[in-house]
Order: structure tokens, then C-alpha cells, then sequence
């Protein structure tokens, strides 16, 4: 019994206690005193003084800061001499200054037991008389419990990896389960032909050994010799089909995963996207999807091969010596258990390895990428990423390597034994054979078989295991595609649209809204609380990291506020969820994205549900003030932008923004977040933009953040943020006239500005 608060109070509080005539009760850990008492067992004590206790009786006493329930073997002239029924030794001597009570009763199960009692006086008295031979028992029913519980581990697990592997092939073989009964009947067959081949070999050896030397052969040698170039050919036959509906299968189950896992994407919650925890598992998810499922597929067609050629083999082996089955599997497990030890430890280094591989690829997409090209080659630093991907790289491997060269020397141990074993019974079959105990036919079939059959049970338990491995790793692919997308994360924002009408006849309605990212150990807002018009134009302005971005995110219902809540009229963010809330705004983000696709396409996807409609796209490009250039590119509206693909004209970072615009001004939506829209465009375009935002507002709401002062002057209403709060609003005049932290602003820019 171990304490678990402060040893010197504990201390103080039981001798308090005790002494006041009460009782303790305590709760057994341990097994020093087993089967007597075990833990989980409570046990009364109650103070007693040294000279009425007895040997045999069960002692309290402190030692090294822990409460100790032992037998009192006897009193010394210092104390007690001690030991528990379990141990072959006796405790430290126990001083009489450390003795707590006598446990006189302990509950177990409900029933209650009195230390006093027949039964336990008799258990007493045979631990004093015959302490070695009780501990010995002891020892002996611990020993036959903890195997007990081992195997009930064992079973434990068994049912856990059956139950996992059921659901990963159900995943896998989801939408190509009449191709996998075509590749799996095909594997069966190959399993079993080259074992029908050797019976019918052993069968013509045999015919030609009892007519060597005769003038005729017998009818049936032309039928057996038919049979087994039949045998041959099918042989052939199957390689080839299985060649061709493997590929079928591989295709299916590609396509199948596939749009598993980018619908999953498309599902996640922008959170996953921030969290380093939730990256590590996208990423294994990713690596798997690759050739996990087919593997896991092309592994139970081995297994079912493997299967059928081993029934077949008893069948041989039962026609010889049925013992020599028992050989081949003895000579195959160490082999086998090896690689299930193995298949464990490799998941658990590639679970540690996750992140390191993804900075691997993020340092790798940094030395390869055209975004970083230019500054890497201004700054002259590939040199540090380098440095940085190796280092990684070097951990990386040596890992695997430590654990490879770990594997390879068991292993070369286990073909060590696998091979005298087999040779040791391959050079009993051939004393067999010089005694005139197996005919030659026999003693082909033997060794034909013998050297096919420690493949095929190779392959059985090797299936078995690597049908393990890949249970193991797949669960790392289904549990990031069957999760409910409900429950990713706290804020349980939905993906459909759900049965709350959005509507945007009134206001938007910020009320005591707080937030704080996940990692994050500030809140990004603070009890922020405002109000926004319909049809009114809002600008909100402020230092980085002030939360005005934040806002933009929870606005969109891409995050449900900590606190508070946000209304779009009468229904709040929560109840609309983010899909119906999306449906109904557009939007240009700071970090928006470039799409190498047609130029027409780039402004569709505004609202790619929609019909795709050239004069909208015409419309929202000579609003965004970028119509002239895309009219006259080469294809105009149908050319590629960008310069991943052959024929894509590239744009500059300015233009790219001016498309973004574009894409957002072709959905008509009620509501336009604009997140710095005019942040790489030069003045003449800026003043462009301002024109469209200020012929839009008057049938919009709008709202837009900008460090540029001077875009959003002209904006119905003006909020200040700072460190996540509403500091200062009202109109661009009233601000100035207030002097205060807008006006600041507002003076600093102008003066950089004029300089």
C-alpha cells in the first residue's frame, strides 16, 4: 500500500486517527501478501498494541514511506520480524515506533472476511509452520495466474486484430469484391497445381520403375503423361489471367481509396489543417493509402493460396509420414513469430517517425519548389535546407536501419534452425529408402514435396503475419477516413447544410465572442461584441495578430466562437453550421490560392454548382479589373494560368489577387468578406477595386480588412482592433476627430506615404 499524498502528513493523520479509536481502512496493491490478500482488497485496521499481538497476525507498519501489510513472524527486543506470504525473504527489521495497527478485516468482492477467524488463523498458522513451502505454492498459483492472464491478453488481442483486420478488408475491398473472389479462386488454384503436379510425377516415376525393361507400355502412361502437361499448362494459364486481373483489382481498389480519402479531405475541419497532431495522422493516412489496401487484398489471396496448398501438402505428407507436417511447421515458426514481433515494432517507429517525415517533405518541397526558387537562390540558403533534410533524413534511416539490422540477425538465427531441421530429416528419409522402406517414386514425392511444402508453410504463417503488419498500419488509413466528420473537433460545425434558413435581412450580430486556437496559448478574440448592418459596408482595421482575421474565419463558420455566439439575424453560426453559412457569403482571403487551370475556370469556381456562365466570368473579371489581360492571352478565357502544365502563361502575384477578386465577385452572394484584397496590387488597381466594392455595397453587405487606411476610409463604418479586441469604431471622419488609435494609424501610414 503505497500513499499518495505528502508522507509526513499522511503520517500525522493516521496516528491522529488511530488514536482517537477509529478505524482505517486501506486498499491493498501488490501481490506480497497473495492469495491471503490481493489487489483491490480494503483493509480494516485498528490501533493494537505491541504486546497483544501474536505471530501469524497481519501487521501495518511504515517502511521507506509506504504503508506495508506483512505476517508477524515474531517480536524481537527492537521491534518485528516480518514477511509476506508471497516472498522467500524476510523484511528489514520493523522498530516498534513504526507499527500503525492490525488489520482485523478486509472486504473482497463484497464479502466481508475477519482476520480472527478459523480459516484464517488455520492459513496463519501453516505460513509460520511451512512458510517455504506456502511461498513456493504461492509462487507456483501466482505463476499459473499470471499465465492465465496472459493468455487471456493474448485472446484479447487476437479478437482485436480480427475484428480490425474485418473492418480494413471491408474498407478495402469495398467496390471490387467480385474482381478480389476472381483473384482469390485464381490464387487458390496456383496454390494447388504444383502439388497435383508432383503427385502425378511421383505417380509416372512409379509406372516407368515397375516396366523398366519390358517391350510395351501400359494404356494409362499415355493418359497420366497428359495429365501433367495439362498440369503444366494451366500452370502457365493462371500466371497470365492472375497477371490480368491483378491489375483490374489494383486499379478498383486504387479508385476506391482514393475517393475515400480526398472526400475525407474535402470533409476536414480547417483545424485539422492547424494541428500538428491531426498533420501526423493526414500524413501516415496519405502514405498508406498508397499501397496498403491492395497489399492487404494480395495478402489474403496468398493466405487462401497458402491455404489450399497446405491441405493439399497433409494430404501428401498423411500418405508418408504424417509426422514430417509437424517438422516443416516447427521448422517455419520462429521465423514467423519473429516477423508479428517485428510488424509491432515497426509501427511504433513509424508512428514515432511521423513528424520527422513530414518536415523531411516540407524541407524537400522547399529545396524542389518553384514558390522558394527565386529567395533561395537571392539568399543563397538552399545550403542550410539542405543541411536540415539530411540531418532529418539521417535520423530517419538510421532508425530503420537499427531496427533492420536487429530483424536480420534473429532472422538469419531462425533459417539457421530451418535448415537443419529440414536437411536432418531429408537425410532420414534417404536411410529410409537404402532400408527398402519408401520406393523411389515415394522418396521423389518426398523431397518434391518437402521443398515446395517449407515454402508454401513459409508463406502460410508469413501471410498470417504480414496480414497482421498491414492491419496494424491500415488502421491508421480507416481511422482517418470512417471517422464521422461530426466529430473531428470541438466545434462540431456540420458539413451539409442543415435545416436553419440563413438570412441576412437585418444585421450580423457578434455578442461576447471570445476564441483561442488549439495551440495557441492566447486568445486570438476577446469578448469581442459588435454590430453589422445589412447592406452597410464595414472596415476593420488593425496591427497583425490583432484578430481580425480570426474573425473573418469565425464568421464564415470555418470555427465556433470559445464563448458567445455570432447571428446572421435571429440564427446563430451554430445552428446554421458551416456549410449553410458558406452557401450564402463569398470571399477573398489574405493567403488565397493559385489554381493551374483555365482562366475561365479560375473565376467559375466562385460557384462551380452553378452553370458555367462566360459573361458572369466576363462581368466579375472587368470588375476585378483584370479582364483586358485574360481577353488577350492566347486562348483568352480558355487558357491555363500558371507554369506547372505545357502551354500555361504565368501571372504575376498582383494579378493573381485581381483572379481571386474575380472569383469572389462571381458569386452573387448577399454577404462579401474581403480578407487584404488589395494587398499585392499597385495603386491605379487598388483604386480599381474600390470603384467595384463601392458600386457593389449599395445591394451587399460587406466586410473588409485592410492595413491599407486609405482603401477603406470610404467605408460606412470603421472598427479598430487590438490585441483581439474592438478598441475605437465609427466613421473614417469621426475617428480622426476622436485622435485616438485609428487616428494614429491613419497619420503613420500618411507620412510613410508622403516619404
Amino acid at each position: 500500500m503505497k500513499t499518495t499524498a505528502d508522507h509526513t502528513e499522511v503520517r500525522e493523520l493516521v496516528d491522529r486517527l488511530l488514536e482517537d479509536d477509529h478505524q482505517l481502512i486501506f486498499r491493498m496493491k501488490g501481490y506480497s501478501m497473495y492469495p491471503c490478500l490481493r489487489p483491490g482488497d480494503k483493509g480494516i485496521v485498528e490501533k493494537c498494541a505491541p504486546i497483544a499481538l501474536r505471530p501469524g497476525d497481519i501487521i501495518v507498519f511504515y517502511q521507506q514511506e509506504r504503508l506495508v501489510a506483512h505476517r508477524l513472524i515474531k517480536r524481537t527486543e527492537t521491534g518485528f520480524l516480518t514477511k509476506g506470504d508471497h516472498t522467500t525473504f524476510y523484511d528489514a527489521a520493523v522498530p516498534a515506533d513504526q507499527l500503525v495497527g492490525k488489520l482485523v478485516s478486509f472486504d473482497r468482492g463484497g464479502k466481508h472476511f475477519s482476520t480472527d477467524s478459523t480459516a484464517m488463523r488455520r492459513i496463519a498458522r501453516f505460513a509460520l509452520k511451512a512458510g517455504s513451502l506456502f511461498t513456493r505454492l504461492n509462487r507456483f498459483r501466482s505463476l499459473f495466474i499470471r499465465l492465465r492472464m496472459r493468455i487471456q491478453a493474448y485472446r484479447s488481442s487476437a479478437a482485436r486484430y480480427s475484428n480490425d483486420f474485418k473492418k480494413n478488408f471491408r474498407l478495402a475491398s469495398r467496390d471490387v469484391k467480385g474482381l478480389f473472389a476472381v483473384n482469390a479462386g485464381i490464387a487458390v488454384l496456383q496454390g494447388i497445381l504444383p502439388f497435383a503436379v508432383i503427385v502425378l510425377v511421383k505417380l509416372l516415376v512409379d509406372l516407368l520403375s515397375t516396366v523398366a525393361g519390358q517391350a510395351t507400355m501400359p494404356a494409362h502412361f499415355a493418359w497420366l503423361l497428359v495429365l501433367t502437361g495439362l498440369a503444366f499448362l494451366l500452370s502457365s494459364v493462371f500466371v497470365e489471367l492472375k497477371s490480368w486481373y491483378g491489375e483490374k483489382l489494383a486499379q478498383g481498389v486504387a479508385r476506391s481509396v482514393y475517393a475515400r480519402l480526398h472526400h475525407r479531405h474535402v470533409a476536414l475541419e480547417l483545424s485539422h489543417y492547424e494541428n500538428p497532431a491531426e498533420l501526423d495522422k493526414m500524413h501516415r493516412a496519405v502514405q498508406e493509402a498508397s499501397f496498403r489496401p491492395l497489399k492487404l487484398l494480395n495478402e489474403v489471396q496468398h493466405l487462401l493460396k497458402a491455404i489450399a496448398a497446405s491441405l493439399f501438402l497433409v494430404g501428401i505428407f498423411i500418405s508418408i509420414r504424417w509426422y514430417l507436417v509437424a517438422i516443416l511447421i516447427v521448422a517455419t515458426l520462429p521465423g514467423i513469430l519473429l516477423k508479428v514481433r517485428f510488424a509491432r515494432r515497426y509501427h511504433l517507429l513509424k508512428d514515432k517517425q511521423s513528424p520527422l517525415e513530414r518536415k523531411m517533405a516540407y524541407f524537400n518541397r522547399v529545396l524542389t519548389g518553384f514558390p522558394f526558387a527565386k529567395e533561395m537562390k537571392l539568399f543563397g540558403f538552399a545550403t542550410y535546407f539542405l543541411k536540415r533534410f539530411r540531418s532529418l533524413q539521417q535520423d530517419v534511416f538510421k532508425g530503420k536501419l537499427d531496427l533492420r539490422r536487429s530483424e536480420l540477425s534473429w532472422n538469419i538465427g531462425a533459417q539457421l534452425f530451418a535448415v537443419v531441421l529440414i536437411f536432418g530429416t531429408l537425410a532420414l528419409v534417404a536411410h529410409w529408402m537404402v532400408g527398402g522402406l519408401l520406393s523411389i517414386g515415394t522418396v521423389v514425392l518426398f523431397f518434391f514435396a518437402f521443398q515446395r511444402g517449407y515454402s508454401v508453410l513459409n508463406d502460410l504463417f508469413r501471410s498470417m503475419a504480414n496480414l497482421l503488419e498491414d492491419t496494424i498500419f491500415m488502421n491508421d488509413l480507416r481511422a482517418f477516413v470512417e471517422v464521422d466528420s461530426s466529430a473531428d473537433t470541438d466545434d462540431k460545425t456540420d458539413l451539409v447544410a442543415t435545416s436553419a434558413s440563413f438570412s441576412l435581412q437585418h444585421s450580423i450580430r457578434v455578442e461576447n465572442v471570445s476564441f483561442r486556437y488549439a495551440n495557441s496559448k492566447r486568445d486570438a478574440l476577446q469578448s469581442v461584441s459588435l454590430t453589422i448592418p445589412a447592406g452597410q459596408t464595414i472596415a476593420v482595421v488593425g496591427a497583425n495578430g490583432s484578430g481580425k482575421t480570426t474573425l473573418i474565419k469565425l464568421l464564415c463558420g470555418f470555427y465556433l466562437p470559445d464563448s458567445g455566439a455570432i447571428y446572421y439575424d435571429s440564427a446563430s453560426t451554430r445552428d446554421l453550421g458551416r456549410a449553410t453559412i458558406c452557401n450564402h457569403l463569398s470571399a477573398v482571403f489574405q493567403d488565397f490560392a493559385l489554381y493551374n487551370v483555365t482562366a475561365g475556370e479560375n473565376i467559375a469556381l466562385g460557384a462551380i454548382q452553378q452553370a458555367y456562365s462566360i459573361e458572369k466570368v466576363q462581368q466579375a473579371a472587368r470588375e476585378a479589373g483584370i479582364a483586358d489581360l485574360l481577353e488577350n492571352l492566347p486562348a483568352g478565357y480558355a487558357t491555363i494560368l500558371g507554369n506547372q502544365f505545357t502551354g500555361g502563361e504565368e501571372l504575376s502575384i498582383g494579378q493573381w489577387q485581381k483572379l481571386a477578386i474575380a472569383r469572389a465577385f462571381y458569386r452573387d452572394a448577399p454577404l462579401l468578406l474581403m480578407d487584404e484584397p488589395s494587398s499585392a496590387l499597385d495603386a491605379i488597381s487598388e483604386q480599381q477595386i474600390i470603384d467595384s466594392l463601392k458600386s457593389l455595397a449599395h445591394r451587399k453587405t460587406a466586410l473588409i480588412i485592410s492595413h491599407r487606411l486609405s482603401t477603406v476610409k470610404w467605408a460606412d463604418r470603421i472598427l479598430v482592433f487590438d490585441e483581439g479586441r474592438v478598441v475605437e469604431e465609427g466613421t473614417h471622419h469621426e475617428l480622426m476627430l476622436h485622435n485616438g488609435h485609428y487616428a494614429t494609424l491613419y497619420r503613420q501610414a500618411s507620412r510613410s506615404f508622403e516619404k
